[in-house]
């Protein structure tokens, strides 16, 4: 796994005709089938389709390159799930634009992977394809809900993956995994025809992005999909690094602070300035996640659950919960049972959550600036044996082990997780994630950085 190159590396290869597509493609393939019965990562291999394309490759930036995709990506011909057993699937008459700009720039999709019930935990797991493991121990989880993507990318078996990240889905994954998850800002990648489309507000919160085995094929990756092409690689001297107090952190694993604490020092070693500003409000704005959550997917979720002539009943499947006979999968119900406890019932109070979370995002967007790249751990635990992500996410409080990922998201930043392989815990072999997040139009400069982190741990 460690020695496998990265998707810059096997263009390369393709380009010096030291391999031919068919036989990468091929070699890719076989390595996903061989992993399925280790990890469970892929929900459908399209081999026959795959090699007919390697045959002829389209020319392109990724010309020949096999890549992955998150279930909830559109292909034509196929079906989205989203991990449901219960929701009709979801027929796609033609791919999404970033899967048509992917195939226009070469790559060959050889399979889609695996996701938790409406991409909504931590964990990846669900009644139709089952758990996803991870790669460098399968006894524990590959992260959620971009988790088969991580185990696909994590073990070699795909060069390049292709995610979504509403709550940490790209970054959660790549960290458990040991690989690069970028999270472009919501804006930056077109999202029709990626399921599923969540409410008015909460849509806001996510991004498409790569998960890949570098810094580089992360640069590479987002200047195929992104409406604005990146500039040329630059120096980070000059640049401001954010390292904030009254965040809240935790840490269940000591090798993530010493990692955490080794990116700080790496960082101004390379010429970036050090800040230390505060950031008193995450508590509250953490606080009202589950809030605004509930708010507006809980109709949603109601409408893809129910059948013809049957609305979907969160008593009824609580009690097909409790017998064991369930047909929505446990851990995603856990969001109809916070529900009532959580859920906004006095009149604007949705309106408040929103307009508190859109006076943050106009703090934080300025206090980055073009300049500023925020630096904190990804998680504050590395992956935990299956199950007990969703116990130690899934509770109401300040929860200071995903507060750093979750921030992100409801400031609408783009982030990039890395892996830090001179930290990796020497008990387990798993290696702590470092974030680097940056305002929306930072992004070249938030790889420039990410890049440097990588170099130095």
């Amino acid at each position: 796994m460690a020695d496998s190159p990265d998707a810059t590396e096997w263009l390369r290869r393709l380009s010096a005709g030291e391999i031919d597509a068919p036989t990468l493609v091929r070699t890719h393939l076989d390595q996903i089938e061989a992993s399925q019965p280790r990890l469970n990562a892929a929900t459908q291999i399209l081999r026959e389709q795959a090699l007919e394309q390697a045959r002829t490759p389209r020319p392109g930036l990724l010309s020949g390159l096999p890549i992955t995709l998150k279930e909830t990506y559109a292909l034509a011909g196929e079906q989205v799930t989203i991990g449901s057993a219960r929701m009709p699937p979801i027929a796609c008459a033609e791919d999404a634009p970033v899967v048509q700009k992917l195939r226009a720039a070469g790559a060959i999709v050889v399979a889609r992977s695996n996701v938790p019930e409406f991409v909504m935990n931590a964990e990846t797991n669900n009644l139709r394809f089952g758990r996803s493991n991870n790669p460098i121990d399968p006894r524990r989880t590959c992260g959620g809900s971009s988790g088969g993507e991580g185990a696909l990318v994590g073990s070699g078996a795909s060069p390049l993956g292709f995610g979504t990240d509403i709550l940490g889905s790209i970054r959660i994954p790549a960290a458990f995994c040991g690989v690069v998850g970028f999270r472009p800002h919501s804006g930056a990648i077109d999202k029709r025809g990626v399921w599923p489309v969540s409410g008015p507000y909460f849509e806001s919160w996510n991004g498409l992005g790569p998960l890949a085995r570098s810094v580089r094929d992360a640069r590479l990756a987002y200047n195929v999909m992104a409406e604005q092409p990146l500039p040329a690689p630059a120096t980070v001297a000059g640049l401001r690094v954010l390292q904030p107090r009254g965040f809240g952190l935790r840490y269940a694993d000591a090798c993530i602070e010493r990692a955490y604490a080794a990116a700080g020092r790496a960082l101004a070693a390379a010429g970036m300035h050090p800040e230390q500003p505060r950031f008193d409000d995450v508590p509250r704005l953490f606080g009202d996640i589950p809030r605004l959550v509930t708010g507006e997917m809980l109709p949603l979720w109601t409408q893809w659950l129910s059948r013809p002539g049957a609305r979907f009943s969160p008593l009824a499947e609580g009690l097909r919960q409790l017998l064991r006979r369930p047909t929505v999968d446990p851990a995603f119900f856990q969001w109809f049972a916070l529900a009532p406890v959580m859920r906004p019932r006095r009149r604007g109070r949705l309106a408040q959550i929103v307009a508190r979370y859109e006076a943050a995002r106009a703090r934080y967007h300025a206090l980055l600036g073009a300049d500023g790249i925020l630096l904190l751990p990804t998680l504050g635990l590395l992956a935990p044996r299956h199950g007990r992500m969703n116990r130690a996410t899934l509770r109401p409080g300040l929860n200071g082990l995903v507060t750093g990922e979750t921030f992100v998201n409801y400031c609408n930043l783009s982030a990039i997780s890395v892996p830090a392989h001179r930290h990796a815990d020497p008990a387990t072999g798993l290696k702590p994630g470092i974030m680097l997040a940056c305002a929306p139009g930072a992004e070249a400069r938030l790889l420039d950085a990410a890049a440097a982190l990588e170099a130095a741990i």
